[in-house]
């Protein structure tokens, strides 16, 4: 099994969803390759990948997708930072923000930039990285603060995921695979158990929230 998938869901949804595939099927290879929307889209048409986990503003009139979750950003924070203890902060606050983002290579950043000017705010970006932990470090060892999903600040106990309000920032995280490509047994089950997986994520979160 080849398997793409963009860079933010390598922290809070890669683990759960190899490890339930390699419990599931203990004799079955994976290669798992992390890489923009963009070039995962060539190479699953090109037939380098059998499945791919992105966003679903897919530019390929060639590549089949399948809803996953809809995962939602919020602002992160390190834990020392005085926004920490907001469960949510408005748009003024936000755009007085200075961050680290992700580089212009990842869909997350248009995303980010979408929604600014959706809102008509532009948070002053004083630093960017082509790294996700990299990222992760600089807010963790600065007063900085970041947009990325919720669900990673979760995994950190030195982060906080603060909600946007009252306008979320939210996108949906698909399945990608070429149109009329092969499906080989093993493809089948890895579908099904990322369709499995992701509900679990998405019940999980709303525990989480209650």
């Amino acid at each position: 099994m080849r398997i793409a998938i963009t860079p933010t869901f390598t922290t809070y949804l890669l683990g759960p969803l190899i490890k339930a595939f390699h419990t599931r099927y203990p004799s079955l290879t994976l290669s798992v390759q992390e890489m923009s929307q963009e070039q995962m889209e060539k190479q699953i048409f090109d037939d380098e990948f059998d499945v791919g986990i992105a966003f679903e503003d897919v530019q390929s009139a060639d590549i089949d997708t399948q809803t996953l979750l809809i995962e939602t950003l919020a602002l992160v924070v390190s834990k020392h930072h005085p926004l920490a203890k907001q469960a949510a902060i408005d748009l003024p606050t936000l755009n007085a923000q200075s961050l680290v983002l992700l580089s212009r290579e990842f869909a997350t950043r248009e995303q980010i930039e979408h929604y600014c000017r959706q809102h008509d705010i532009a948070p002053n970006v004083l630093m960017e990285a082509n790294s996700l932990s990299a990222v992760i470090e600089m807010v963790r060892h600065t007063q900085l603060t970041t947009l990325l999903p919720s669900n990673i600040a979760h995994n950190y106990d030195e982060l906080v995921a603060i909600t946007l309000a009252p306008s979320l920032l939210q996108r949906t995280a698909v399945l990608l695979q070429r149109k009329g490509a092969y499906q080989s047994a093993a493809t089948k089950a890895f579908v099904a158990l990322a369709h499995e997986v992701c509900s679990n994520t998405v019940e999980s979160k709303a525990l989480f929230f209650k």
